[in-house]
């Protein structure tokens, strides 16, 4: 090989070595743009995760919410219908009472307005003697 050849085979090489540089070079820029990807979906995917768990967590704390709700108000509603019903016998009670003593006043009255008729000699008309002439 002269010296024309041997500058011609190495530029040759140099472009070679350069274009095998430049598509190595090429070759790591893909993968790491490749592993930033999938870094970054990874990422991605903890926080979905992160999110997806939040929420079961969320809907656990609001389901013990609403049972705790309901068990309040059905402790709530029994204690109001214990109280309601506690609060009708008394009024029903009390009721009786008064219409026990309104009964005892009324049979008095008949007693006394019957013990006066009696002491006046006036009987009612169906017991008044029939006079035959």
């Amino acid at each position: 090989m002269n010296a024309e050849e041997l500058k011609a085979y190495k530029r040759e090489k140099s472009r070679q070595f350069n274009a095998n540089l430049k598509s190595l070079r090429l070759k790591e820029k893909a993968k790491n743009q490749t592993d930033t990807i999938d870094k970054q979906d990874n990422t991605i995917d903890n926080q979905t995760d992160t999110i997806d768990k939040q929420d079961e967590n969320q809907d656990d704390r609001l389901e013990d919410l609403l049972v705790k709700i309901e068990e309040n108000h059905s402790s709530k509603i029994d204690e109001l219908l214990n109280n309601v019903d506690e609060l009708l016998d008394t009024k029903l009670d009390e009721l009786f009472n008064r219409l026990d003593i309104i009964e005892s006043i009324i049979e008095t009255i008949i007693e006394t307005k019957l013990d006066t008729k009696l002491e006046t000699n006036t009987l009612l008309p169906q017991f008044k003697p029939i006079l035959f002439a």
